[in-house]
């Protein structure tokens, strides 16, 4: 033991069956035949033949190499080439590398005794408990337990792949660190980042530099990624985007969270929802969105201070869900609707969107509709519930059930002036347009129906019941939704 822990600057042959030196043959080395062992600082290495170069400090050994250095590490290969001015061993043939948490795997292993650094130049493979890494070449620093992983780099482990040029991994505490563009890959999901690193043992990582976690309906990007395999949970931070390529929507916003088992995605921090229509696109703005992606649940959800713009349609409200199962869109708490001329209220407003038109509308209770003649007056239907037809985003009709009232204004045919004010009730009618403008009138049972000339008109009579103008809350382009 003493003679292993004493620092040698010579090589010093422990064994040999047999030595021959010939100095007309080999003059520059002694051969050394059946198990042969020699020393050198601290480590001890063992082999069937070698040549020993005494004056270079150098050693040449044939078949079944073995190195020990301590109880930390042991090389196996070969062919050993060790310079002992440099304290360093060149191993080849089928090399393998242990120590307590791992084995590598190799044909060439270039090994410093002094650094403890070991370098494959070649293909090698790392077994490290669960985990199989290969890579084209690599270091591994075995004072810190650390490998330097480049070139074609695939980690295989049972849940997950990883692919990668440059990677570094720690086998003591089995964290990973990502230099460039890497991907994990698991069988619901794929994670990329640039940068970042994963703990295998613990699941829990950090991405960063043009992070996502890519699924089969979705895409969430962010700055910066956490995530936690085991709880099934991620949060992405800055510039965040969930990308939906099935439903050509993304949300926008400054913080994300990722339910992976509810499937689940809630986006926070001024958040924009951006949703492409055929030839238009729809923009929406609330305190948070959430998407939730399950088969025959997906839906988005907005909450608190919702404004929408759409070139043919906007809206507000206090929440909405639009589910993309059945292209349902409900809108709660004080809703309002603007499609062209039309303000269109009520408790509830519910409609079907198919390729980013309006086809029905369902209103109740209390619904209103208002539009605008100028600013002294203004047509509007009112009853107890209403279904609104459309084409192409345009009013066609409009039924009304139950305690149906109506103001219109009446204008000459041909000079446009105001003749008129018409008002009726009627328990159920129906209303027809064509060009936002009312052409018919067709009642269930006969109405009461009175027409005011419009000079003779008092201002209590111009507006029905609950009537409230909010044209100033209108937005007029994509940025007022911010507002």
């Amino acid at each position: 033991m003493k003679l292993i822990a004493q620092e040698s600057k010579k090589i010093e042959i422990l064994n040999a069956d047999n030595t021959f030196a010939n100095a007309n043959i080999h003059p520059d080395y002694w051969r050394l035949i059946g198990n042969v062992s020699f020393l050198h600082n601290n480590a001890i290495m063992t082999c069937d033949s070698a040549h020993h170069y005494i004056s270079e400090n150098k050693m040449k050994a044939f078949g079944d190499i073995k190195i020990n250095q301590g109880d930390s590490i042991t090389l196996t290969g070969e062919k050993l080439t060790y310079f002992g001015l440099k304290n360093k061993a060149d191993i080849t043939g089928d090399v393998v590398l242990i120590d307590k948490n791992m084995t590598l795997r190799t044909e060439q292993i270039l090994y410093n005794l002094s650094t403890n650094i070991a370098s494959y130049p070649n293909q090698g493979k790392i077994i490290d408990h669960e985990k199989v890494i290969n890579s084209k070449r690599g270091s591994y620093h075995s004072n810190i337990h650390s490998f330097i992983f480049k070139d074609s780099v695939v980690v295989i482990n049972k849940d997950y792949k990883i692919l990668t040029e440059n990677m570094h991994y720690n086998s003591n505490n089995e964290i990973t660190y990502f230099f460039g563009p890497s991907l994990i890959i698991s069988n619901n999901k794929t994670i990329y980042c640039e940068n970042g690193w994963y703990n295998t043992k613990t699941d829990v990582a950090q991405f960063r530099e043009n992070s996502y976690i890519k699924t089969e309906n979705y895409l969430l990007k962010g700055d910066s990624l956490y995530y936690n395999k085991n709880k099934q949970y991620g949060k992405a931070f800055s510039n965040v985007e969930l990308i939906d390529t099935i439903e050509n929507m993304t949300v926008y916003g400054g913080i994300a969270e990722y339910f992976e088992s509810e499937e689940i995605v809630i986006i926070r921090e001024n958040p924009m929802l951006k949703l492409l229509f055929e030839g238009d696109t729809l923009f929406m703005h609330a305190k948070q969105f959430i998407s939730q992606q399950k088969e025959g649940e997906k839906k988005i959800l907005a909450h608190d201070k919702v404004k929408f713009f759409k070139t043919d349609f906007q809206g507000k409200c206090d929440s909405l869900s639009y589910n993309f199962t059945d292209s349902l869109v409900e809108m709660f708490k004080n809703p309002i609707l603007w499609s062209d001329d039309f303000q269109i209220t009520a408790d509830s407003l519910q409609f079907l969107v198919h390729k980013g038109k309006i086809s029905f509308m369902f209103l109740k209770p209390n619904p209103m509709i208002i539009s605008k003649e100028d600013t002294l007056d203004y047509n509007q239907i009112k009853g107890k519930n209403m279904i609104a037809y459309f084409t192409n985003n345009k009013m066609r009709r409009i039924d009304v059930k139950g305690n149906g009232q109506s103001i219109f204004i009446i204008k000459d045919e041909n000079t446009e002036d105001k003749i008129g004010l018409n008002y009726s009730e009627c328990s159920d009618l129906v209303l027809y347009f064509k060009g936002n403008k009312l052409i018919e009138v067709t009642y269930e049972i006969r109405p009461i129906s009175t027409t005011t000339p419009y000079l003779d008109i008092e201002e209590k009579n111009r507006y029905l019941k609950d009537f409230n103008w909010r044209g100033i809350e209108q937005p007029k382009r994509k940025e007022d939704i911010f507002n």
